[in-house]
């Protein structure tokens, strides 16, 4: 390995501390919004590090092949330490604005979705059952008033013949038109 490749590799290795801290910071700021069993954490943190290892280990490869030594440790440990001392507090604010800016547009964007699709499918389906309920009740009484044009020369030729009944047939239909109308009001 040449010295070029090894100022790279140390370079990229300090770099790749730096990234590492930051990702972790971003992971353990926005975990809170998905993780809430401990069980769940477990995992996404152990998802975390695995990829963490595959992109430490990619970059490691496009950079010395992937040999690895003893001072890359310490590259990637130094990288971070500097994270941590002199780059955390700026990345934390501009973190932070991120987030209120991504959730700021996603706002924006469910606003949009909702006033643009949502709300005039709600009020079509709306207008749609309300149309069909007056239609239903607009054919109900068209066809209750049909029905009683009809069948009013049979009521009124009811009404004739019921004068001439004897007063024994009159209480057995009264009493088959009780049962008749109980049978009605309970369906």
């Amino acid at each position: 390995m040449t010295l070029n490749t090894q100022f790279l590799t140390m370079f990229t290795m300090v770099a790749m501390g730096v990234y590492i801290g930051a990702a972790y910071y971003t992971f353990k700021r926005i975990e809170k919004w998905w993780a809430d069993g401990i069980i769940r954490r477990y995992l996404l943190e152990f998802l975390f590090w695995i990829v963490q290892a595959f992109v430490f280990f990619y970059v490691l490869y496009q950079v010395n092949e992937g040999i690895l030594r003893f001072y890359i440790f310490l590259a990637v440990f130094c990288g971070y330490a500097m994270f941590k001392a002199l780059l955390e507090q700026a990345y934390s604010k501009g973190l932070e604005l991120a987030i209120r800016i991504i959730s700021h547009i996603l706002r924006m964007v469910y606003a949009i979705i909702h006033w643009v699709l949502i709300k005039p499918i709600t009020l079509l389906f709306t207008f749609i059952v309300v149309c069909l309920s007056w239609l239903y009740q607009l054919f109900f009484r068209l066809f209750s008033f049909i029905f009683r044009i009809l069948f009013y020369p049979f009521i009124l030729l009811w009404n004739y013949v019921k004068r001439f009944m004897p007063k024994m047939e009159k209480n057995y239909l009264y009493q088959f038109f009780r049962l008749f109308s109980k049978i009605k009001k309970k369906k």
